[in-house]
């Protein structure tokens, strides 16, 4: 990819299609996998894909054109659209180009080479092998990947910014499935080849799933639980979107016009940092090149802020707080939960008697984003006097997300980011959840 070159055809592009000013945003992805099934590799795959986004301001008004080709050809043409999608906006845009923040953090994120096809093939089967050979219980359905992703994204604009970032990861997933009688049952596990071992991989993936073996329903009625990390950032990331600054201004969530006021309880504090140590990738702007950077959303209970970016932080008379998706859009760059003071040991004996939720299935479904409701399937185990004892499957969890904030009883001490999402959380003990079972 030419970006000297690409930049050279769009500002000459400007000029031609009398655009008064401009700016584009160039990401690019390279990634690679491999597949097994069964004993041997069943797929192998290589894609180098790219994207980019023109935004060109003519008669005052900013008009937008995207192309999956990366380009100074397709630059020429995406300014030409661009600018003639700005002449037939109505409305003069209200939020001018950005010139740039006085400071940006640097980031120092590694790069690493994609693995090599062979290696990367030796590595799958080696995860396949270690997995059938663990379990007499392991059956076929079983599966493992390795997949390695490189990502760049750079922004420049005639304003005068210029910026670009890039990071990696090499990771592997093993999927193991298991069989006992009629009795079925799977989990995955998804780790950094550099971080954890194929035998620890393995070792998590086959425990995890046996141990959902034998999994029977409960009583339904009101239970305290505690959701695993996992559970509570698939929760956080389905309604990311209730802490944006465009949906308050759109009054499509309920925390419009509730900044200063208490809307969880006093132990919970939300983050947005994106530079947060054990995230994967630390972007240091946003997507319109404001620098980012770490800020409570909800502070023992409060709601400080919410997020903004540039256009809606003028429409409701705040500022930015560097989290432009881009010009219109808005999202975390970051989000977690703050680790609380126990132990995941600690926190199951508070539970004492109750359920450990491992899995939550249908968020997209079954989750009312608006209205805070949710009625989702779930998965873990029964908690007796502080002991996992056995594990627990067909219930249907329900409340209210809003409210869930306000049920936080007690929280582990050590916060867990998916390996490839923005989103974190530690364990959480919520109390009075209404549970339907048997």
């Amino acid at each position: 990819m030419n970006t000297e070159a690409i930049k050279n055809a769009v500002a000459e592009a400007a000029k031609q299609y009398g655009a008064e000013s401009y700016e584009i945003t160039i990401r690019s992805t390279e990634s690679a996998g491999a597949e097994a099934l069964k004993d041997e590799i069943s797929s192998v795959s290589y894609s180098l894909s790219g994207s980019m986004r023109v935004r060109c301001v003519k008669d005052g008004k900013s008009g937008y054109a995207t192309s999956e080709l990366v380009t100074p050809e397709a630059a020429v043409s995406l300014v030409e659209q661009a600018c003639d999608s700005a002449c037939i906006i109505d409305d003069k845009d209200e939020v001018p180009l950005f010139a740039g923040s006085d400071h940006y953090e640097q980031v120092h994120d590694d790069v690493p080479e994609l693995m090599a096809t062979d290696k990367m093939k030796a590595h799958t089967l080696e995860l396949q092998r270690k997995v059938y050979a663990s379990s007499d219980k392991i059956v076929d359905g079983t599966q493992c990947f390795t997949n390695g992703m490189r990502l760049t994204q750079t922004m420049f604009n005639s304003a005068g910014l210029d910026l670009s970032y890039a990071y990696g990861l090499n990771y592997h997933v093993v999927s193991a499935a298991v069989k006992d009688g009629e009795d079925a049952a799977d989990h995955y596990r998804l780790a950094d080849v550099t971080k954890e071992s194929v035998d620890e991989s393995v070792q998590k993936a086959v425990c995890g799933a046996l141990d959902k073996l034998g999994a029977d329903s409960v009583d339904s009625g009101k239970y305290n639980i505690i959701m695993d990390s996992d559970s509570v950032r698939n929760l956080l990331e389905t309604y990311a979107s209730v802490f944006s600054a465009r949906s308050a201004y759109m009054k499509t969530t309920l925390l419009a016009g509730k900044e200063g006021q208490v809307v969880g309880s006093e132990k919970l504090t939300l983050v947005d940092d994106p530079f947060y140590p054990e995230k994967f990738g630390h972007c240091p702007f946003d997507g319109e090149g404001v620098a980012v950077y770490s800020k409570n959303i909800i502070e023992s209970g409060t709601l400080k802020t919410l997020l903004y970016n540039r256009m809606y932080a003028k429409l409701l008379g705040r500022e930015t707080t560097g989290n432009a998706s881009d010009a219109k859009f808005i999202e975390p760059k970051g989000l977690y939960v703050a680790a609380g003071d126990l132990s995941k040991q600690a926190l199951m004996e508070k539970l004492g008697t109750g359920l450990y939720i491992t899995t939550l299935n249908g968020l997209h479904a079954g989750a009312n984003v608006q209205s805070g409701d949710f009625s989702l399937q779930a998965e873990g185990f029964l908690v007796e006097n502080g002991q996992k004892t056995r594990p627990v499957k067909n219930i249907t969890i329900a409340d209210n997300f809003f409210q869930l904030l306000k049920k936080i009883d007690a929280l582990s001490d050590h916060v867990e980011f998916s390996l490839t999402s923005d989103f974190g959380a530690p364990e959480i003990l919520f109390t009075d959840i209404a549970v339907s079972g048997k």
